[in-house]
């Protein structure tokens, strides 16, 4: 059954130059605009209890889909259906008076939601509750945190269990539990077989989250079909980009632990110490890398560490979990847990290599805290074979 069904879905804005060539526009009746296209034609069939991706640049088109998704924006042309209720979060504190207190924005929300007094006032302890804003509840929400915008924003839109939540990348502003939280309510949804359209600049949540996804850039639909393809996809296009630009000007993204699950400490285990500061491994040495977090108030069978292993060219050698092998961490002291990951004997091939570490939930998709870019290496082999890796091999007469 399909929730989502959208043809020739489009938008286009007119721009002038100045405010005075619409005056001009209507009295002389010709054009003194340019058409801008924001969102191309786009065709999109999404099933009942999918959740489907959308990711791009800043700009690509992205927010401009999901309003015309949410109906907050009219389209220029095509049509749209969408089966069920829906609900959507979209900009920071869209919809909210900022002279009512959050309590009042509540019950404002949800009557424009289409919840009636009653249902309201049945489902106000449990937004208040999922926001954890406590007695800010009762403050105009112009003094609000952009934080305290998406907590109430989505505590509301949430709770009237829409058939179909449109999520776009407001979530990213709150603390990193909250968005453990609202990650762990979308999941819900996701198993009871609602529909999720999620916007966001986290691949990783997306490739995960997503079976299917769509890439825009520029307005124009790039690619479309299963999430891992598309993300892959990007994720090769924005690599040649910023392999194009001199090494002061890639976009490194950074990831800041804000909540009491973070990583401690990341480092290598043996090499050899070079002039340049980069320990020196060879070909079949053991390599050993250890990693401790402070997981703080979460249960420990909840956290876990992800590591992959790069090359400074940018390719992804080999990635690994403790999630996938289903090992848990080490208690060491108080709430520090930790593990160490062993390649014995190392089998990379001469090269400059670093790691990612990563610290996630059991559901693989939250992310507490990262490290993109640590413990550079280097490796060296005395063989003449080339490649990435030692393969074990041997060589047999023909029969």
């Amino acid at each position: 059954m399909i929730a989502i069904e959208a043809k020739q879905l489009s938008k286009q804005y007119r721009q002038y130059v100045r405010p005075m060539d619409l005056f001009k526009e209507w009295l002389l009746r010709r054009p003194f605009h340019t058409e801008v296209n924001a969102l191309a034609p786009i065709d999109l069939n999404i099933e009942k209890g999918a959740t489907f991706g959308v990711i791009g640049d800043n700009g690509a088109g992205k927010s401009t889909l999901l309003k015309l998704l949410a109906g907050t924006l009219p389209p220029s042309t095509g049509t749209l259906q969408i089966e069920g209720r829906k609900s959507a979060i979209l900009e920071l504190g869209s919809g909210f008076h900022p002279e009512f207190s959050g309590l009042e924005n509540i019950r404002l929300a949800c009557s424009m939601l289409g919840l009636s007094s009653t249902e309201t006032k049945e489902r106000t302890p449990d937004i208040i509750a999922f926001s954890e804003l406590g007695d800010a509840i009762n403050r105009p929400v112009k003094s609000y945190s952009s934080g305290m915008f998406v907590r109430l924003a989505f505590s509301v839109v949430t709770s009237i269990e829409p058939d179909v939540l449109i999520v776009d990348e407001a979530l990213s502003v709150g603390d990193a539990l909250f968005q453990k939280k609202s990650m762990d309510r979308m999941m819900r949804f996701r198993d009871e077989q609602r529909t999720l359209v999620f916007c966001s600049h986290n691949l990783y949540q997306v490739k995960e989250l997503c079976e299917q996804a769509i890439w825009l850039d520029g307005g124009v639909l790039k690619a479309q079909g299963d999430s891992a393809t598309v993300v892959d996809d990007y994720q090769d296009y924005v690599r040649a980009r910023q392999s194009a630009k001199p090494d002061n000007q890639r976009v490194s993204p950074e990831m800041e632990a804000v909540s009491d699950v973070y990583l401690q400490e990341v480092s290598l285990e043996g090499g050899i110490d070079s002039a340049e500061g980069i320990p020196l491994f060879r070909l079949g040495d053991p390599f050993a890398v250890r990693v401790r977090a402070e997981i703080g108030s979460q249960p420990a069978e909840d956290v876990h560490i992800g590591l992959i292993l790069i090359r400074n060219d940018g390719l992804q050698v080999y990635g690994v979990s403790t999630l996938i092998d289903q090992c848990n961490l080490s208690p060491i002291e108080g709430a520090t847990y930790g593990v160490r990951l062993v390649f014995d004997p190392l089998a990379l091939m001469s090269g400059d290599y670093a790691l990612e570490a990563w610290l996630l939930d059991r559901s693989g998709l939250h992310v507490y805290d990262s490290r993109p870019i640590c413990c550079r290496f280097r490796v060296r082999h005395e063989s003449s074979e080339v490649g990435l890796v030692k393969m074990a091999h041997q060589w047999e007469p023909v029969v």
